[in-house]
């Protein structure tokens, strides 16, 4: 897949895929919205929200939590995704967010982080 873009039907897959393993009940769940900008719009988020002056791969924002009419935004920079962690993954990273996982400072050793690699597991393979 191109690294700048995602398909409405996929980003649709994967939030689903993420909800799902986290067992939300999708046929409640409200709506999402995914955004990829460039780096410097990221950055001025991320100055803004967290208080961090510099460019991210993606950040989450929850409106009205996953039972709400609108769950929240994903915002993706893919010029900042890293290889080992491209759009899709960040996507999924950014659902898991949204329905309430957090890593702390060691994403690798936390449950959001196993929980990521089997939702990608699940769904990395799959034509969008």
């Amino acid at each position: 897949m191109d690294q700048g873009s995602l398909g409405e039907e996929r980003a649709a897959r994967l939030f689903a895929a993420s909800f799902s393993r986290l067992g939300l009940d999708l046929g409640r769940v409200g709506e999402v919205s995914v955004a990829l900008v460039d780096a410097e719009t990221i950055r001025g988020l991320n100055a803004r929200f967290r208080g961090k002056d510099e460019p991210t791969d993606v950040l989450s924002f929850e409106v009205d939590g996953p039972y709400g009419e609108m769950v929240g935004e994903v915002v993706v920079c893919p010029e900042c995704a890293s290889p080992e962690m491209g759009i899709e993954e960040l996507v999924v990273h950014g659902a898991l967010h949204l329905g309430g996982m957090d890593h702390g400072e060691d994403f690798d050793g936390s449950e959001m982080a196993r929980v990521q690699e089997a939702v990608m597991g699940e769904v990395g393979g799959e034509e969008g």
